[in-house]
């Protein structure tokens, strides 16, 4: 009403009554502008891309690629894919989620790492929400975001390198994952990449896409900063250290399980902390290669099992949808999460904070269990935590201990 007005006198008078719930220590203050604030060292990124061998193409095995000497400090890398155009098919919805099927890192001819790609990505995809999901597919995965069609496209695939944004989950993380320092000495990093057949980035087989053979480029996003700043980040062997996951299948393949049938898993179980196991499955009746990933079914059982002690078991559906809600695993409209067994604590952020995991050298047996009301194709993996460090002589290594 016009000329109404408040007076809380009252309520202000009342907060020397509070003082129980008042004597935290203060953090901030709401009624002053926040400070204006800068980052340590200031840098900007710019692109160099370099055409790869004609022998990259699809099916191929192991194409090696040495990082040049000439970089010093990089944010990112990618495999940069031209894809052709087809006829009397569709491509899937995100056809650069199947286009690699691993990514080895060898130091010194040895391997410190590897990556199933098509898995680490599609974790990556399911932790975006819905408006973050759309313009990445469409600049990185070939999703035109309109219905699936032939169009030919341009992939973008990230290269797993240990401070890859990829190798975790998205979500509200701003940490970042800081640079990778590319003089590592006369150890090279070498990187393998083994690519899948044609048919995986396609919905059926009824008329597929060409060669891309001389048709690939590997994109490099390097941080041009000072000169004394390039040469304080570009060498850090004996100093750089970083904790990611590794993805460990314990199944060999695709594993069939009829409906409403439990199948029991006794596998060599994987070493080091284990944050989760998660479990891909789809329905029976799609061809391998043309499955698509970004939905899966939950199991209605998912137990773990160890010297004949049940360590945990989520006995139905309810529980194991619950697992996923209580564990930050949310998905997004396109995404689902698969089902999931948790070991940590909160297990969605277990890459950026350790929270618990299940270390299992304890146990002389472990055994998985699953049940699904409908027949499916499954697989199961284990994620870890990793250390991938530069050693003083500049050898790449990961370590699961």
């Amino acid at each position: 009403m016009p000329g109404s007005f408040e007076n809380p006198a009252q309520i202000i008078r009342s907060w020397g009554l509070q003082g129980s719930f008042a004597s935290g220590s203060v953090v901030q203050d709401k009624l002053v502008p926040a400070r204006f604030t800068r980052i340590r060292t200031p840098f900007l990124q710019t692109w160099r891309e370099e055409t790869l061998n004609s022998s990259l193409d699809w099916g191929a095995s192991h194409f090696s690629f040495y990082m040049p000497e000439s970089l010093r400090v990089i944010s990112s890398m990618l495999l940069k894919i031209e894809l052709p155009a087809i006829s009397g098919t569709d491509y899937k919805i995100n056809p650069g989620l199947y286009a690699v099927k691993t990514i080895r890192f060898l130091s010194a001819g040895q391997e410190a790492y590897h990556c199933d790609v098509s898995q680490y990505l599609r974790d990556y995809l399911e932790s975006l929400s819905d408006e973050h999901y759309g313009p990445f597919t469409k600049t990185y995965l070939g999703n035109t975001g309109a219905a699936v069609s032939g169009v030919a496209r341009t992939l973008l695939i990230p290269i797993l390198l240990p401070n890859s944004a990829y190798m975790n989950r998205s979500g509200s993380n701003t940490r970042g994952r800081g640079i990778w320092p590319c003089l590592t000495g006369n150890n090279r990093l070498e990187i393998q990449i083994t690519m899948n057949a044609n048919t995986h980035v396609c919905q059926d087989a009824s008329n597929l896409p060409a060669s891309i053979s001389g048709a690939c480029s590997m994109l490099f996003h390097q941080v041009d900063m000072t000169s004394e700043d390039v040469l304080k980040y570009s060498d850090a062997r004996g100093a750089y250290s970083i904790i990611s996951r590794r993805f460990t299948e314990v199944t060999n393949g695709y594993t069939a399980a009829g409906a409403n049938t439990r199948v029991t898993l006794t596998t060599n179980q994987p070493i080091g902390v284990v944050t989760e196991l998660f479990a891909i499955a789809q329905p029976t009746g799609t061809g391998e290669a043309f499955r698509e990933l970004e939905q899966n079914v939950h199991p209605s059982h998912f137990a773990i099992v160890s010297d004949s002690v049940t360590q945990k078991s989520l006995n139905s559906k309810e529980k194991v949808e619950m697992e996923l809600w209580t564990n930050g695993f949310i998905g997004n409209t396109v995404v689902n999460p698969p089902g999931r067994l948790c070991f940590a604590a909160h297990a969605a952020e277990a890459e950026s904070m350790y929270s618990g995991g299940y270390n299992m050298q304890l146990s002389s047996q472990v055994t998985v269990e699953l049940e699904f009301a409908q027949a499916v194709d499954f697989k199961v993996y284990a994620i870890q935590l990793q250390r991938i460090s530069i050693s003083p002589l500049g050898l790449v290594q990961a370590s699961l201990d």
